[in-house]
């Protein structure tokens, strides 16, 4: 299991080096990046310090991958091109990516189907993106949000189907606990879809509570990551909370992990 956190969840902490300590202190193996994170001088040499791992960037394009027009589209390429290389200087796994948050941008012709332009579209952008993708060891997680944050992708199983239809070198989806709950998602069913296509895995319980015996079964989700054979980031993404309560939340998920194992 290489499990990772947001480095901004740990509520007491101001600097990056707090946050890298008390990740390490809590027993992740690795942290994921913000762009202010990421861009630290100070990164490699934190992170070898606590022998932690980057797992994912969020990328938080100022403009949408699925602008309006050709030339936002081309700028958000160039931004996401940039991250992803500078995601490499840093030997980060991958970099989370999502298209386009709320209402759709694109304005097609009258009579034409908006999802099919939308989607032509974003496979003819990774197609430009992929052989820098290649060459950086770094991969894309395309992430599917609930409903009220975007309209494209809502579903994990979505997103690997598109893109075994439309493969792309360096490209997968990925899975958030948060957003399968509030879409009253079958997470363990979604993860089973998105067989061989998941790049991450993030936990949270509702309202972006620690992961523990709450609203969500992640005994069931781990059971069929565990059968599939994931083995790819498994990172907290949620609200501050002080290092204790994180620790806490972490023995218990690694516990929920070992069990699964027994179970299948």
């Amino acid at each position: 299991m290489f499990l990772t956190a947001l480095e901004s969840i740990f509520s007491e902490c101001s600097t990056l080096e707090e946050r890298l300590a008390a990740c390490h202190q809590a027993g992740f193996d690795g942290i994921d990046l913000r762009e202010h994170a990421q861009n630290d001088p100070d990164v490699c040499r934190l992170t070898k310090r606590y022998g932690l791992e980057v797992g994912m960037v969020y990328s938080a394009l100022p403009i949408p991958l699925l602008s309006r027009t050709a030339m936002q589209r081309a700028a958000a390429l160039e931004i996401l091109a940039e991250k992803v290389h500078a995601a490499k200087q840093i030997s980060a796994r991958g970099v989370v990516i999502v298209p386009v948050f709320g209402e759709a941008r694109i304005r097609p012709s009258v009579g034409s189907d908006l999802r099919a332009v939308e989607l032509m579209l974003l496979d003819l952008l990774l197609g430009e993106l992929e052989e820098r993708l290649t060459d950086s060891g770094v991969y894309l997680a395309i992430e599917p949000l609930n409903r009220r944050e975007t309209h494209l992708f809502n579903r994990p199983s979505d997103v690997a189907a598109w893109l075994r239809e439309h493969p792309r070198s360096g490209v997968q989806t990925m899975a958030d606990a948060y957003h399968m709950h509030v879409e009253h998602q079958d997470a363990a069913a979604e993860v089973r879809a998105s067989q061989g296509m998941l790049g991450c895995i993030h936990l949270s319980d509702p309202d972006r509570a620690l992961p523990g015996p709450h609203a969500i079964d992640f005994s069931r989700l781990f059971r069929q990551l565990r059968a599939d054979g994931y083995d790819g980031p498994i990172g907290y993404e949620c609200r501050p909370y002080p290092t204790d309560a994180i620790a806490k939340s972490v023995r218990w998920v690694r516990q929920m992990w070992d069990s699964a194992e027994d179970a299948s």
